[in-house]
């Protein structure tokens, strides 16, 4: 059975409890017509208020006390940049996909300032599957593997995964505060939902998004690939000091 962890957060609201799509966006959704967008801080995933955030060709928008924005929908379909500005946190800019007229997906967590040393890797994904576990392995004779198993590392630096989500969204977020140029490291997402089934595409459905950060600025981002089989998604390798894609679904 996996471990309960207790976490110091770092409020960035006065509310205390975790952000999630809430059903209650649907039906103002069909009410009003606009489209809801909620962004989290990715260490502790509350919701991050007072953030500005620029939608293309749409507008400028400040999240509530909810961390959500509320705009209306493109006159096409298609996807969109969608950037964040808030203070305490790195700028982030993502794809946000509109389709048959409304959000693939709600839900962006951002990640606080941080040493432009560390790197700090963030996955969301929708309801289900509700348990989705991410992996950080360093290779070599002074490696580690940080994951649910071994939430915090210590062999050559420091590492730690900050949130360990089992309910579905996330944030499900690692920090490690240093990378090495002569390692290899390798950042995967397995289903602990669907682990016993190979051909599973839970995973494929989930709309997991990977936000890498380091040099205190988002790198990457990685979307998982759709209509496709496994329970696990081997994401990008850390070589060299760069990130290389993989983005690759197997069944182990």
């Amino acid at each position: 059975m996996k471990k309960i962890v207790i976490i110091i957060a770092i409020v960035s609201c006065a509310l205390t409890a975790q952000i999630t799509t809430k059903s209650s966006d649907v039906f103002e959704e069909l009410e009003s017509g606009n489209l809801t967008l909620r962004f989290a801080n990715a260490v502790n995933g509350k919701p991050v208020c007072g953030g500005i955030v620029s939608v293309e060709t749409i507008g400028e928008y400040t999240t509530d006390e909810e961390g959500k924005i509320v705009f209306p929908p493109p006159a096409e379909d298609g996807v969109l940049r969608c950037s964040i500005r808030a203070e305490g946190y790195i700028p982030t800019e993502v794809p946000v996909e509109i389709m048959a007229g409304t959000l693939f997906f709600n839900r962006v967590s951002i990640s606080p300032m941080m040493d432009i040393k560390f790197v700090r890797i963030v996955v969301d994904w929708d309801k289900e599957p509700r348990d989705l576990d991410a992996h950080f392995v360093k290779s070599g004779s002074t490696g580690y593997h940080i994951s649910y198993r071994n939430m915090k590392v210590l062999s050559d630096g420091s590492g730690m995964l900050d949130i360990d989500a089992m309910q579905g969204y996330g944030p499900e977020t690692i920090t490690v505060k240093e990378v090495s140029t002569k390692s290899l490291y390798e950042y995967s997402i397995y289903d602990y939902t669907n682990q016993n089934k190979r051909n599973s595409t839970g995973l494929s459905d989930s709309k997991a998004t990977v936000k890498v950060y380091g040099d205190g600025k988002l790198l990457k981002v990685f979307q998982v690939p759709r209509k496709k089989e496994g329970t696990v998604w081997k994401v990008f390798k850390i070589e060299l000091g760069k990130v290389c894609e993989i983005n690759q679904l197997t069944g182990s």
